[in-house]
């Protein structure tokens, strides 16, 4: 290998995850984790093991029922919500396992994002039931109430559909583009594309700092912002670039020229 092959830097692990490619045992691994994390959520809301487990690990929950007959699913309007941004992530995340992603996403790799995924969201259902942390408006019996009395959950939830959007979409625009034969060998500087290299990235920051906004008020929103933005900035870009650096040389460079922000545009 030539001396200063940055494809050295990376990880065995992570130069696998760039393989082009169909894994149907990851995908459908993939698909059942993630569809799993429904009903268990909504179980964690429903049955009381939420609440229960808050206490279990010394909490004190909300005072405000969590179910009630005023939603079709039996939940109190905040927490149809709550459940209601897990299933908008789980189907924005399958439509992209199986109708979008060309890389091959193996069984073990595919484990771990659900998990991940599962943890959080676990997570920000726990919070919700927490008296400290809850958003939960001390009455909000209706979606009128709700949305009223709490402009934070407004906020958040307008910040999770914002960024579960912009990661949808451009996810689209970049494989349409990849479909054109006259694209062959080029990397997508279109649409969103054309306003950040890893705007994707953007897009899930965004999208799980408004579901913990929701879930949790402005400060967990804040920090889980904070957290992945720096993880992406941190680890995952210099990653992909780094593979992109090597893979792609001086139509790398030019990309770098047309589109100067790396997450999100006019900021980083």
């Amino acid at each position: 290998m030539e001396k200063g092959d940055t494809r050295q830097e990376l990880p065995s692990w992570y130069q696998d995850t760039r393989k082009k490619g169909i894994s149907v045992a990851g995908n459908a691994l993939f698909t059942i984790l993630r569809l799993a994390d429904l009903p268990f959520q909504y179980y964690l809301l429903s049955s009381g093991l939420g609440l229960r487990a808050v206490r279990k690990l010394g909490g004190t929950t909300i005072s405000s029922p969590v179910t009630s007959p005023a939603t079709a699913i039996g939940l109190s309007p905040y927490h149809t919500l709550v459940f209601g941004l897990a299933v908008g992530s789980a189907t924005k995340q399958i439509y992209w396992c199986l109708g979008v992603a060309d890389n091959k996403f193996d069984p073990g790799f595919s484990t771990m994002v659900a998990v991940y995924n599962t943890v959080l969201n676990t997570l920000n259902t726990l919070l919700s039931l927490w008296a400290i942390s809850s958003n939960r408006p001390a009455f909000a019996d209706t979606w009128g109430e709700l949305f009223a009395s709490n402009s934070t959950v407004v906020f958040g939830a307008a910040l999770y559909g914002l960024g579960l959007w912009t990661e949808w979409w451009c996810e689209v625009q970049r494989k349409r583009f990849k479909q054109n034969p006259a694209n062959k060998g080029k990397l997508c500087t279109e649409g969103l594309f054309g306003l950040a290299r890893n705007i994707n990235y953007g897009g899930y920051t965004l999208w799980r700092a408004g579901y913990s906004i929701v879930c949790a008020g402005l400060p967990w929103g804040v920090g889980m912002f904070a957290f992945l933005a720096g993880d992406f900035a941190g680890r995952a870009i210099p990653y992909l670039e780094t593979y992109l650096a090597k893979k792609y040389e001086e139509h790398w460079r030019q990309v770098k020229k047309e589109v100067p922000y790396k997450l999100f545009p006019y900021v980083y």
